[in-house]
């Protein structure tokens, strides 16, 4: 038998996968004669047929893709070689022989036959088949109150889409089968859709928050800060009407023992600021001060004179006895300064607390 079924001709021996033995040659019957391997050589090689079915030429026989036999005439070592090389040949042949299908050859048991097998691999590469191989479930978001009323599509196993449904990652998703190459094109294609959708969307949101930004920093900033101000004016005029309605309430009751207290407080300050003695403790300050600045005076001059550039001067002793001096009536006169200024504010608030409508 050739290698699609039909018979072989009578005077062809050992044809093999392209009309020569094996990969290229006959080799004819010598597996099984060896040892008339050195009579029959000639005629082999005068008969046998060359890789593509044509007969050769005072050439000896190929081996596989091109490997040529030796010649008689090349010794008894090389036919030997030969000879040990010639069974292998022949097995491999005949393994391949038998590997091949051949029409109406019949199959193991354990295998099904070529067509079933050939339509088996149709339906799972079919994607309208509901046995196609290339389907996965996919989830969608939807509304939790819409769940129960999403079921599995006609040509989806119900069984399957349940599994799905019980294996979703979280409430609120449903099983969406996606089957084939074109079905998951199409789903990839509805998501880059949807994406841009929320892309346009976003670009949105962002022009309407900058319009937002742009109309508090020009209106909104500048209206806050006006009635800001606006505030702090009312807030001084109702402090003063608080005042003044208080008084007038309280014009004719008897005072408090808070503010009898105060009233003899102000009234001392109001002498001891009135008192003579605090004026001729101020004068004679007055006239240490004075007395003060002339003798300061009369150092600067006696700096000043030509005898100090020589190198002359006051003696460290007078330095430091001037220094505190000086140090002395500065405390003194802070110190009176204070007095006078506490004075003065207790006097005033008391003055308008006894004239208010001034």
């Amino acid at each position: 038998m050739s290698l699609f079924g039909a018979p072989k001709p009578a005077g062809q021996t050992g044809g093999g996968l392209f009309g020569g033995g094996g990969f290229g040659s006959t080799l004819g019957q010598s597996t099984q004669q060896p040892q008339q391997q050195q009579q029959q050589q000639p005629a082999q090689q005068q008969g046998g047929l060359s890789l593509f079915g044509q007969p050769q030429q005072n050439q000896g026989s190929t081996l596989g893709f091109g490997q040529s036999l030796a010649q008689p005439q090349q010794g008894q070592q090389q036919q030997q070689q030969q000879q040990q090389q010639m069974p292998s040949l022949s097995q491999s042949q005949a393994q391949l022989s038998s590997s091949l299908w051949q029409p109406g050859r019949d199959t193991p048991q354990n295998q099904k036959p070529i067509p079933e097998q050939m339509a088996l691999i149709i339906e799972k590469w079919n994607p309208t088949n509901p046995n196609c191989a290339f389907k996965h479930y996919f989830y969608n978001k939807v509304d939790e109150a819409a769940v129960p009323f999403y079921k599995p599509g006609p040509h989806e196993d119900p069984k399957e889409w349940e599994e799905a449904l019980q294996k979703k990652p979280a409430p609120g998703f449903i099983p969406v089968l996606c089957t084939g190459f074109n079905g998951v094109a199409a789903r990839l294609q509805t998501q880059k859709k949807v994406v841009g959708e929320l892309n346009v969307r976003l670009h949105q949101i962002n022009a309407s928050l900058d319009a937002i930004l742009s109309r508090h920093d020009l209106e909104t900033s500048v209206r806050a800060l006006a009635a800001r101000r606006r505030h702090v004016v009312l807030r001084e005029r109702c402090l003063a009407l608080a005042a003044r309605v208080q008084v007038l309430r309280n014009r004719g009751y008897a005072m408090s023992g808070d503010e009898d207290d105060l009233r003899l407080k102000l009234a001392e300050l109001e002498r001891s600021v009135q008192d003579p003695a605090l004026a001729a403790r101020e004068e004679e300050l007055w006239s240490r001060l004075i007395v003060l600045r002339d003798y300061a005076d009369q150092l600067m001059k006696e700096a000043n004179k030509p005898a100090f550039a020589s190198g002359e001067g006051l003696n460290e002793e007078t330095e430091h006895k001037a220094k505190k001096v000086l140090e002395d009536y500065e405390k003194q006169i802070q110190h009176l300064k204070k007095e006078v200024e506490s004075i003065t504010k207790d006097f005033e608030q008391w003055e308008k607390e006894r004239n208010p409508s001034s």
